[in-house]
């Protein structure tokens, strides 16, 4: 029998089948009840636990979408980037009754509503949560792109959001890199566009290599390309380290805060240099 301090007596049950549906669907063990998930969050969810992949599954019992005490919880885990995965569990047959921008900060945040049923049952009704240490990311308008990369930029956000942040890094630096190797043939085909021949197969050499190559002989004035200084071509160069990163699954709880915080200021300085590279190379319609 667990036993509740803040949980209102009325929830109580439904708290009980929430814990369940956590052990059943979620495999958690260890359930903690109304503990704190950090020492700088001021909040204490109805039910808590660990993920074998170092996550804070948090699941809170409510009767109201959203209180102002979950929407704070939400705020101080991106803001500690902390990889709290929330569930908000309610009784059942009231989610219908919340009007649609109630819902729309559910699902701008990756918080996953559960219906509860005493005595065990329970049904995930939206998409599944998202870590809150990458509902931070910052918003990118993709209008500024080119359409051909809106759908694969839209594709790789999804992508970060949804837990996989090394891979949505990774498809991004696979436009990057696509675009330069297409640069690099676009100025070879331009005569005098490069100061020598390229001496490698633009599509099989090393990203590194080619990106060292233009830097030192890519003639900016014959292609009308001037803003391809050599401070574009060394912050690219720069990220080159991180492309072929696999994304090792964390070891611990704070490994995973660790590398949360440092992909999502890798993903959004990519997206900053791809724009750029699109920019300063727009007269060559690539």
């Amino acid at each position: 029998m667990n036993t509740y301090r803040a949980l209102p007596d009325n929830l109580k049950d439904f708290a009980d089948a929430t814990q369940k549906y956590l052990t059943k669907e979620l495999g958690l063990a260890a359930i903690k009840v109304e503990q704190e998930v950090h020492r700088d969050v001021d909040f204490r969810p109805t039910l808590s636990a660990k993920s074998t992949d170092k996550h804070i599954i948090c699941a809170e019992v409510v009767e109201q979408l959203f209180t102002p005490d979950i929407e704070q919880f939400v705020l101080a885990c991106r803001n500690h980037s902390l990889p709290v995965k929330l569930y908000v569990a309610l009784p059942k047959g009231q989610f219908l009754s919340y009007e649609q921008k109630v819902l729309k900060f559910a699902r701008e945040n990756g918080i996953a509503i559960l219906e509860i049923s005493p005595p065990n049952h329970g049904t995930l009704i939206t998409t599944p949560p998202v870590s809150l240490s990458l509902g931070g990311l910052r918003a990118f308008d993709l209008h500024k792109f080119p359409a051909k990369y809106r759908e694969p930029l839209k594709q790789a956000i999804e992508t970060f959001k949804n837990g996989n942040p090394a891979k949505g890094c990774s498809e991004v630096y696979d436009e990057i890199e696509q675009l330069t190797r297409r640069i690099g043939k676009k100025c070879e085909s331009i005569t005098g566009g490069l100061v020598k021949a390229a001496a490698f197969d633009w599509d099989k050499a090393a990203w590194t290599s080619i990106l060292e190559f233009l830097k030192n002989n890519v003639n900016k004035s014959v292609i009308n390309c001037p803003q391809m200084n050599n401070q574009l071509f060394s912050r690219l160069i720069g990220i080159t380290e991180y492309r072929n990163e696999t994304g090792h699954k964390p070891s611990s709880l704070q490994t995973r805060i660790d590398r949360d915080k440092q992909l999502r200021t890798r993903f959004e300085s990519a997206v900053d240099e791809l724009r750029c590279w699109i920019e300063a190379t727009r007269p060559l319609r690539v």
